[in-house]
């Protein structure tokens, strides 16, 4: 953006001629088509970035038709001098807000100061959560550590989050577009690089004693008895829905030995989220590492990683203890899932069912199987044997487990049911 122009000159110009005279088309959203999206070839990315381009073209083609109803809004606080919010509007969903950058510098507090003003107005409607308001960036978005702020923003916050770019076609102010900002391929290839890798997940499993006419390790031809899997999934039910509250990105499932193999517990309820204390950037890690002592940096990540672990733990407690009988008892260890998706008595010699996922996963795993369902549509010789119902798809095991080997899952065995 030309530096002739103050950010004062540009609000002012903003407000009066208004979003919908100022966005621009995006042909690249305008024709997208997520759920018949053909692909042979399985990509994470691919499926994070058809998730994130669908949920941008929902924002954008609405608050590019919104109206303001205030323009730097003073939003009193306990210190002298009140926030300022450019920008508030109304939109067909709701409410918007708007931050406006017009230079590089400012960009790197425009993430923080943009939320500080989305959760002030959130605050005034008791009851409303993160995805109730609209929050629009109109800046640069030149440094690479603001696209990345975007894309966590987008997919890992969930917030309704858009960025346009300022653009002039001429020397006049009156010249000045509103383009949306799209994250490249190399941004989303960066963005899910090593996400689910086996090393990158915390796994609690949570071990119990079976309940007899409950749940129990009755078979009838090899196979685990009806009550116990409808009781036992739902604790995975249960506890998807405190996963989701959490805002972890993982699953979770039930396991049970065969009958033929001694265990002393007979059900174990397992979780396992994307740790993303184990996701640091080098890059910036350093810049914080470098200014720590060497007794404190090792704790830097060791700390975190240890209190994200307890808070798994505190979930699977959390699940047995009150779904099942009062102050149902439970052993709780923190296997490493690398180790544990090889092992036969793991994975193998065992029921697992009531495959439950949460977070991007449960978004990357429905637009994976949305591609399967496009995929035998589109080509009749295709044909991939899956259920009628997708529902069954999601909840499958050995399904869910091909779709994590595709994502960069080490091979191993599979066991299913």
């Amino acid at each position: 953006m030309p530096t002739k122009f103050s950010e004062e000159e540009v609000h002012n110009f903003i407000y009066t001629v208004g979003l919908e005279n100022l966005i621009v088309d995006c042909p690249e959203i305008d024709n997208e088509d997520d759920c018949e999206t053909v692909e042979e070839d399985f990509f994470l990315w691919k499926i994070i970035k058809r998730k994130a381009l669908s949920k941008i073209a929902q924002v954008h083609s609405s608050v590019r038709y919104g109206n303001f109803i205030a323009s730097k809004l003073k939003l009193p606080t306990d210190k002298t001098t009140p926030m300022e919010l450019d920008f508030l509007g109304t939109h067909e969903d709701g409410l918007f807000i708007l931050e406006l950058k017009v230079n590089k510098p400012a960009e790197r507090n425009a993430f923080s100061e943009l939320f500080a003003y989305s959760n002030y107005i959130a605050d005034t409607f008791s009851g409303s959560g993160r995805k109730d308001i609209a929050n629009i960036l109109v800046a640069p978005l030149d440094a690479k550590i603001t696209r990345q702020a975007f894309l966590y923003d987008l997919l890992i916050a969930d917030r309704d989050i858009i960025v346009y770019y300022p653009k002039f076609s001429g020397d006049e102010l009156n010249t000045l577009q509103l383009n949306l900002h799209l994250p490249s391929d190399e941004d989303f290839k960066g963005f899910t690089n090593n996400l689910l890798a086996h090393e990158n997940m915390s796994c609690v499993v949570a071990s119990f004693h079976d309940l007899e006419g409950w749940f129990d390790s009755h078979e009838d031809e090899g196979s685990l008895n009806r009550y116990t899997k409808e009781y036992l999934s739902k604790l995975s039910n249960y506890t998807a829905q405190l996963m989701e509250a959490e805002g972890l990105h993982g699953f979770c499932f039930v396991r049970k030995p065969w009958k033929e193999i001694s265990l002393y517990y007979r059900n174990s309820l397992i979780i396992c989220a994307v740790n993303p204390f184990r996701l640091s950037s080098p890059v910036y890690a350093n810049a914080i590492t470098e200014q720590l002592s060497k007794d404190n940096k090792s704790t830097f990540f060791e700390f975190p990683t240890l209190g994200f672990e307890g808070r798994l733990i505190g979930i699977a407690e959390r699940a047995v203890r009150e779904c099942l009988t009062h102050n149902h008892n439970c052993e709780v260890e923190l296997p490493l899932w690398e180790g544990m998706v090889t092992l036969f008595v793991e994975v193998v010699a065992t029921h697992n069912f009531a495959f439950r996922p949460t977070g991007m996963l449960r978004e990357a795993y429905v637009s994976h199987l949305d591609g399967i369902y496009a995929r035998n549509k589109a080509d009749p010789e295709y044909l991939e044997d899956v259920s009628m119902l997708k529902i069954n798809e999601i909840n499958n095991w050995l399904r869910a487990w091909e779709f994590m080997r595709g994502c960069g899952f080490d091979e191993g065995e599979d066991g299913s049911e």
